[in-house]
């Protein structure tokens, strides 16, 4: 479900964009920039678990 947050924070920045409110839109991008931003510190310091 966690996976789904930048997809829906994104559809969420396109419908405010599309229907004339532009900084809602632009303030729903930066949140999902920060998730991206998070996600990507979190992936790159955490060691990778595979099994082979």
């Amino acid at each position: 479900m966690i996976m789904m947050l930048p997809f829906a924070t994104v559809l969420l920045s396109a419908l405010y964009t599309w229907r004339g409110h532009r900084r809602a839109g632009a303030g729903w991008w930066w949140v999902t920039l920060a998730i991206y931003i998070c996600w990507c510190f979190y992936h790159m310091t955490s060691p990778l678990n595979l099994s082979l």
